[in-house]
């Protein structure tokens, strides 16, 4: 009793704290293994190197875990070099789909507007070929009035001038009244020349029935005839 008195408090705080200690919990005993492996001579020297050879113990632990880590750290670190080559790969596919998604919109466009341009074209062809159909000759119509010998083209192509005369008639009464007049001209002369040529014909024709003695009129003639 006197002898626990006599102990400064600092000391004997630990000499309790010591005293209280446990010494058969799991980690105690963990300790007291692991210190076993290393700690084989219990003599002063060895007590008083005690605390450096634990710490040398400990730093020995940490380098032999970083050894150990180093291989996990290398896997690591190629896996993230294999994520990162990963998403510049997606990148570049996201960047190519875009490029593309942009080719194949200017194509659609283009596309598009060639359609609508070839349906401009088919139209105005077709407004063209109703023009010519309603307002012009044909070459081959020409030349019936003007050099073939007279056959049914021949009237064929009169009553076309007589249609396309009438249509005129119609561009008379819209914004195109030059083109209209300048139709009719034109008809009006093929119109001339042809009846100039038929009149002569029939003469022609007519005469040769008074060389006969038994005529007989040709069903052009008569075709002739009615037109005049």
């Amino acid at each position: 009793m006197g002898t626990a008195a006599a102990l400064a408090p600092g000391l004997s705080r630990k000499l309790k704290k010591v005293l209280d200690t446990r010494t058969d919990t799991p980690d105690l005993l963990a300790s007291l293994n692991t210190l076993s492996s290393f700690y084989s001579e219990n003599n002063p020297q060895a007590r008083r190197n005690l605390r450096s050879t634990i710490e040398k113990r400990g730093l020995s632990i940490n380098e032999e875990f970083l050894a150990a880590s180093a291989s996990a750290q290398q896997a690591l670190d190629q896996v993230d070099e294999e994520v990162n080559a990963l998403a510049e790969c997606c990148d570049k596919i996201a960047k190519a789909l875009s490029n593309c998604n942009a080719t194949t919109g200017d194509i659609i466009s283009t596309t598009e507007r060639l359609k609508q341009e070839l349906e401009n074209t088919t139209q105005r062809q077709e407004i063209a070929s109703c023009f010519l159909r309603d307002y012009q000759l044909s070459n081959d119509e020409i030349n019936a009035l003007r050099e073939e010998d007279l056959s049914e083209n021949f009237f064929k192509a009169l009553a076309h001038v007589h249609e396309i005369h009438a249509n005129c008639k119609v561009l008379l009464r819209t914004h195109h009244q030059r083109a209209g007049l300048e139709l009719m001209d034109m008809m009006a002369v093929y119109q001339e020349g042809a009846y100039e040529r038929l009149c002569r014909w029939v003469q022609a024709e007519c005469r040769k029935l008074g060389d006969v003695d038994n005529p007989e009129v040709s069903d052009l003639l008569k075709t002739a005839v009615r037109c005049l």
